[in-house]
């Protein structure tokens, strides 16, 4: 989710009041100044629904003589449960300022709820503090969450699994979800719970009656499956299923754990192969140009970078240059992850050093985030905007995971790396004219250009010279090309 213009993650808050918003039943208190008020604008341009946000404002007031001073927080929460007898669970977040201020989360005993004669659950995120961003608090608070109401309870009788895959703001997140059921349904597997997107409280007291938790987005549940691991003893499957590998590894792993029979398991794979996927045939039976020598560079969260790394590496035959991530705390699993497609993985939460490496590298394909877009456009890369966060959000889902997301990718790359190969057969068809000369001053004025706007510039600049039949780009003309 983009909060700031160059912001891969948004606050803390932000991730608490996203699994909020994921889940039917449970309401979010902000504890922030008034002006960090500005979630429910951002859920609803996503959402289109034209529903609130499942969050209340209780506002740090600004009070005379100029201090700022709690309002009352207790008033606040009670008010929640009167006005919104829906409630089953409360979660109690505070901005950075309302953290910066000292004050700690509530300990109090919520009234009952007027319909049910019950209190909500209040759930507090001790573990709160500035540093920690976006999607680990996103991560940590649905742990939170089933840590407050999963309950001991019978498996179900047929074998089913949790999908614990991305929150509201996930790119796709319902296509995702539905694709991956759909492709377990394949092997006779069922869908116990799907978290935390569409859940319900109820949903999160039955989680422990899978045999299984399959991890769609560990950005949003490694905490909840370890958890439901070690108190339930709940195994769980954390292959990304991106790709027709990686969708086959989980449908075998889920196998393996239900006890199915793995030949059923392999003739179900096999049989999908055939009739959905079509990245496989589409790597073999594309031009080889289209892949031979051409590189990609990666840059995203864990799941879709790593997912996608290891598709393009071992399915489709490009070389990965390079894999990065902006999320510092998964930085562990990620190199290991990475490492296994390519010789270079690094963490990078500055979007103007992610540019400059990608100016440096000059790759042929870039798939990224939304905020790696201006540099491919100006560097004339190829791009795919297919790792969180994205900025667009389509009325039509497309999934990338599963087989049908796998066909998805085959008609992206299609689109992507074929176009440009087009344009460079018709472009060499041509004489291409000379290139200006750059005279010194020019060049150390283009030095002053942010990375990620350089290329562009030189282009422009050097299409300017041309325009004016000069054979040099000078200072005069790099300033009238930009204007």
């Amino acid at each position: 989710m983009k909060i700031l213009r160059g912001v891969y993650e948004g606050p803390g808050s932000h991730g608490i009041l996203g699994i909020a918003a994921s889940t039917s039943g449970v309401h979010a208190v902000l504890r922030a100044y008034p002006g960090e008020w500005y979630f429910p604008a951002l859920y609803g341009a996503w959402t289109r629904t034209g529903e609130p946000a499942p969050v209340t404002l209780s506002p740090v007031r600004d009070r005379p003589g100029g201090s700022w001073t709690p309002g009352d927080l207790a008033q606040d929460l009670s008010g929640v449960v009167r006005r919104r007898p829906e409630t089953e669970s409360l979660i109690f977040a505070r901005s950075e300022a309302a953290l910066l201020s000292g004050e700690g989360a509530p300990i109090l005993a919520l009234p009952e709820n007027p319909e049910t004669g019950l209190s909500p659950k209040l759930v507090t995120c001790e573990w709160e503090s500035p540093g920690i961003r976006e999607a680990e608090a996103a991560d940590l608070g649905l742990a939170e969450l089933v840590k407050a109401h999963a309950q001991q309870g019978p498996k179900s009788p047929s074998p089913t699994v949790n999908l614990l895959g991305p929150p509201a703001f996930g790119p796709n997140a319902t296509a995702e979800y539905d694709e991956v059921e759909r492709a377990l349904r394949l092997v006779g597997v069922g869908v116990n719970v799907r978290a935390p997107l569409g859940a319900t409280v109820e949903d999160l007291s039955r989680l422990p009656r899978a045999w299984a938790n399959v991890v769609l987005c560990r950005e949003a549940a490694e905490s909840t499956s370890l958890y439901l691991q070690d108190e339930f003893g709940m195994p769980r499957v954390t292959t990304p299923p991106v790709g027709s590998v990686g969708t086959g590894a989980v449908l075998r792993a889920v196998g393996q754990l239900c006890s199915l029979d793995p030949k059923w398991v392999r003739r179900a794979v096999w049989a999908e192969l055939a009739r959905t996927t079509k990245l496989p045939w589409y790597a073999r039976l594309a031009v080889p140009e289209t892949f031979r020598g051409r590189r990609v560079a990666l840059f995203g969260d864990l799941t879709y970078t790593t997912g996608l790394g290891y598709t393009l590496a071992r399915e489709v035959g490009l070389e990965v240059a390079w894999a990065g991530t902006y999320l510092a705390h998964l930085e562990k699993d990620f190199l290991f992850h990475a490492h296994t497609f390519t010789d270079e993985a690094f963490v990078e939460d500055d979007p103007e050093a992610v540019a400059a490496r990608v100016e440096e590298t000059a790759p042929d394909l870039l798939v990224g985030t939304q905020l790696e877009w201006e540099v491919a456009e100006a560097l004339g890369v190829p791009f795919l905007p297919l790792c969180p966060p994205v900025f667009e959000h389509a009325f039509a889902e497309r999934p990338i995971m599963g087989y049908a997301g796998s066909t998805v990718l085959a008609d992206a790359l299609e689109g992507a790396l074929r176009e440009p190969q087009t344009r460079a057969r018709a472009e060499s068809s041509q004489s291409a004219p000379r290139a200006p000369e750059w005279t010194e001053e020019a060049l150390e004025e283009l030095e002053e250009i942010p990375a990620f706007l350089r290329g562009r510039a030189r282009r422009l600049a050097e299409e300017h010279a041309r325009t004016l039949d000069s054979p040099a780009v000078t200072p005069q003309i790099l300033e009238e090309s930009r204007s």
